[in-house]
């Protein structure tokens, strides 16, 4: 049974209507790693719909919390004043939005792509608007208690002065002062300076600490399910201390969960806004189908980590998502990868098989034709595919979409090249000068598909007792301007049979 509809089943045991919950404070750009989270949740979320229960899916960005520092993608001289700062409160890197909108907006519309609409909670306008105020109330009050939990479960002392709320200084940035007093629903404290400020606790002037904010979440949204990562899970935690602050203070269950491992991004580590070693929710979807990006989270367990190579590794993903496909619709691919795929879907999976042609196919074909209508007349004519439907040319287009993108910014040089339209000047000894002519020769002889041509190189082989490499490093010369290239099968039908030994003809 796959992973999704393991959890389902156990909250459903537990009642018919659930609230899973995600979220992430927007300190950067929103990465594949985080989507992880979401995408995780929106699996359960199906899964629960699919086996008759009433599931909702929320995602609370966590915009209140402060800008923690000047960010190696942010301009020093103009953040450096804002460190401290909510980050609602904050002007955006461009445009007049505000910082925390200026990554969440393209976040929420990669998250449209990839078939996820969940219910929005901003939690700096949730501190704003009073909804905090009864939870925050019972940990004040309770504060004695919250204390001793946080210690004895953190193993970390807090100040002597301790109050739970993270101060809003004068100037806007908040802070960990000194509590002086309380009366709802203000406190007062001493800052840095010495001088005593107020906040007006109703009015969100500060905020809960992150081991208070958390569990509060869970009791105002009425929270049943949340996945999130494995730092928050650590002996001592922000779990282990978030589930006895709803139980003993705010007096709600803790929620169901599971831990997810990270996606690294291969040879480098865990993908993290704050370090730059990310790569965007948007850049991802330039670059990869949106239901391959669902697939490579649906696929493993989420506590297995996921290396993520943006350069060949991509390619190889795709195929096998493609592959997987076409298995599942020939029906033998196993219960765990079925479901996967299912929950890998935009929508639906459709009833009928779409024609697929190799990602490396368009891959080939999107470098060397002008534009979809011609990609689409050359795998027509070398009986790749036949006619494509109106959902088959949308889905083509979008995929060559997707490896452009991908071409111009993480593609190998060794998968780039360009068929020059002027014959390349090359230096050719006597020895490539004949196997050019060889090379003419057995062109002009055989049938213009794929395989007859890849077999024409191994048949030179085997005649001429000269390496089929080296025939493919001339072809390639004489075509490119390098001395490799795509698979020359399939690139070589795609061409006009005439250009070729025209082109060969000219030396």
């Amino acid at each position: 049974m796959h992973w999704a509809d393991v959890v389902a089943e156990k909250l459903l045991e537990s009642g018919k209507k659930h609230v899973i919950s995600s979220g992430i404070t927007p300190s950067g750009p929103i990465h594949l790693g985080s989507m992880r989270e979401i995408l995780t949740a929106d699996a359960i979320v199906r899964a629960v719909n699919d086996k008759g229960g009433e599931a909702e899916l929320l995602y609370v960005a966590d915009n209140a919390d402060p800008l923690r520092k000047v960010y190696p993608f942010l301009n020093e001289e103009k953040y450096g004043a804002y460190v401290g700062r909510p980050l609602a409160e904050i002007p955006a890197p461009e445009g007049d939005r505000s910082y925390d909108q200026f990554f969440l907006k393209p976040f929420f519309q990669a998250l449209e792509e990839v078939g996820v609409r969940p219910k929005v909670i901003d939690n700096y306008d949730y501190y704003k608007n009073g909804k905090y105020n009864e939870c925050v109330k019972k940990i004040i009050e309770s504060r004695n208690e919250a204390r001793d939990i946080l210690e004895k479960i953190s193993g970390r002392q807090l100040p002597k002065h301790w109050f739970p709320w993270t101060f809003k200084d004068k100037d806007g940035k908040l802070c960990n002062g000194k509590f002086i007093r309380y009366e709802w629903p203000f406190v007062y404290f001493e800052n840095k300076s010495g001088d005593e400020i107020q906040n007006n606790i109703e009015k969100g002037e500060g905020k809960l600490p992150w081991r208070l904010d958390w569990p509060s979440k869970w009791k105002i949204l009425g929270v049943t399910f949340e996945a999130f990562g494995k730092d928050h899970a650590t002996k001592g935690g922000s779990f282990d201390t978030g589930k006895r602050i709803v139980k003993d203070i705010l007096d709600y269950k803790e929620p169901h969960h599971l831990v997810y491992e990270w996606i690294n991004l291969k040879g480098k580590g865990a993908m993290h806004s704050s370090t730059g070693l990310a790569i965007s929710a948007e850049e991802m979807l330039r670059m990869a189908p949106p239901e391959v990006i669902r697939w490579l989270i649906m696929q493993p367990q989420p506590n297995r980590h996921v290396d993520f190579d943006p350069g060949l590794g991509l390619l190889n993903s795709v195929d096998k998502y493609d592959r997987s496909l076409q298995t599942y619709y020939s029906g033998d691919l196993e219960e765990n990868s079925s479901r996967a795929l299912e929950l890998s879907q935009i929508k639906a999976i459709p009833e009928e098989e779409n024609q697929t042609i190799p990602y490396r196919h368009l891959v080939t074909l999107s470098q060397s034709k002008e534009n979809h209508e011609e990609i689409e007349k050359t795998l027509v004519r070398t009986g790749d595919i036949k006619k494509l439907n109106t959902n088959e040319i949308k889905n083509l287009k979008s995929r060559l979409n997707c490896i452009e993108g991908w071409l111009d910014n993480y593609a190998p040089e060794s998968v780039k090249f360009k068929i020059q339209k002027n014959v390349p000047n090359l230096d050719l000894n006597s020895d490539e000068k004949i196997y050019l002519e060889n090379l003419k020769e057995k062109m002009t002889l055989i049938d213009w598909n794929p395989e007859s041509i890849h077999d024409s190189f191994y048949e030179l082989q085997e005649t001429s007792e000269i390496s089929a490499k080296e025939y493919f490093r001339i072809m390639y010369l004489v075509l490119l301007g390098k001395e490799r290239g795509p698979r020359l099968g399939f690139f070589l039908a795609t061409i006009d049979k005439d250009f070729v030994i025209n082109r060969l003809d000219s030396y």
